[in-house]
């Protein structure tokens, strides 16, 4: 009877093991499905070129355009600095000439844009952050097609530069464990921008070319992690709606969507999140390659409630980057190439996309 008994035991205990396994399995799957499910919905979607992105990362660790799940620990304040540089297809005189004897008039160009912004980020509690940013934002050689006495021309405008309105964003964490996290990410973008820049002629640039838009718009996203070992998957949606601003102007709404995976090259310093939900390794210093998917969906700008034919479109870039960061350091870089490019109308490419930037935690 005794040995009855054993064998039992032994038999119940190795059931139990097996579903065990099979529970932990099964867990796996479903996060690993949520993680392509969302990554497939990102990629669903069918305007980098004239606007700088929203990029919106507090951490010092995790990846670089994707937001994180992660929220900052209570009390952990952070400090970044970030530059953004889009390199634009930008039409020829030729181009812009034979534009406007099409009747393509207000078709325009720029080289380059340059969004540098300051960042300040805050640990309300553990489940809570709130980050405000403010950008300088830099249009290089904007030009249009118009017709001047019947005759077309290439007309330079010159470059726009200031102060870009102030935006802040609070990120809430609805579930989260010792390998995943799901958060919530609200914001408000404040009219606080410079509305008035001016072009060679003395003529006040459109609302599109200035620093500001004006407006005041609102943000409603999304944002999921995943870390397994060596490697982290991160996943964000952020919708924009904007409202009419200066000049009678709206830009498009925007829907921001972002997949990233994070491979940590130092495969001792495994990824994973604390108790605090921020992304850490058991060494100092860690160096994480990444390669993410960053799509910006946007809707033609309105002027007086019509709608503008060459604005807004869908853009999507492969970023591979790099990221080196400690637990109060991070500097990191990506290099952006276009893989779709879908503008409404006729309006020149974004050629290439540089970020990089450091953040401190105290």
């Amino acid at each position: 009877m005794q040995q009855t008994d054993i064998a039992s035991n032994n038999m119940l205990g190795a059931r139990t093991l097996r579903q065990t396994e099979l529970d932990e399995g099964k867990m796996k799957a479903n996060h690993l499905s949520l993680v392509i499910g969302i990554t497939m919905f990102l990629m669903s979607f069918t305007a980098f070129a004239d606007h700088p992105t929203v990029v919106f990362g507090i951490n010092v660790a995790g990846p670089i355009n994707t937001i994180s799940a992660s929220t900052l620990p209570a009390g952990t304040f952070t400090l970044g600095l970030q530059t953004e540089v889009i390199d634009n297809d930008e039409f020829n005189t030729d181009q812009l000439e034979g534009f406007a004897a099409d009747g393509l008039e207000g078709v325009h160009t720029l080289d380059s844009i340059t969004n540098t912004s300051i960042s300040a980020s805050y640990g309300v509690t553990d489940d809570l952050s709130v980050t405000a940013r403010l950008p300088n934002i830099t249009r290089k050689n904007i030009r249009e097609g118009e017709l001047e006495g019947g005759i077309p021309e290439a007309h330079t405008h010159g470059d726009s530069s200031g102060f870009g309105d102030l935006l802040i964003m609070g990120q809430y964490s609805i579930t989260k464990n010792d390998s995943s996290s799901i958060s919530v990410n609200v914001g408000v973008k404040a009219p606080t921008g410079e509305t008035h820049e001016k072009d060679n002629d003395g003529v006040r640039f459109e609302t599109e070319f200035q620093p500001g838009s004006g407006s005041w718009d609102f943000l409603l996203g999304i944002a999921v992690s995943k870390t397994s070992g060596v490697f982290g998957y991160y996943a964000n949606i952020l919708y924009n709606k904007t409202t009419e601003g200066s000049q009678s102007t709206e830009i498009g709404t925007t829907l921001s969507y972002n997949a990233a995976v994070a491979y940590r090259l130092n495969s001792e310093s495994n990824h994973h999140e604390d108790h605090h939900n921020t992304d850490h390794a058991h060494s100092d210093t860690r160096l994480d390659l990444i390669l993410e998917l960053n799509g910006d969906k946007r809707n033609k700008d309105k002027i007086s409630g019509v709608s503008e034919e060459h604005s807004g479109g869908n853009t999507i870039l492969i970023s591979p980057g790099i990221k080196v960061s400690s637990s109060d350091f991070g500097g990191f870089m990506s290099f952006g190439i276009p893989v779709v490019k879908n503008q409404n109308g006729t309006q020149s490419d974004i050629g290439k996309r540089i970020v990089a930037g450091v953040s401190v935690s105290f």
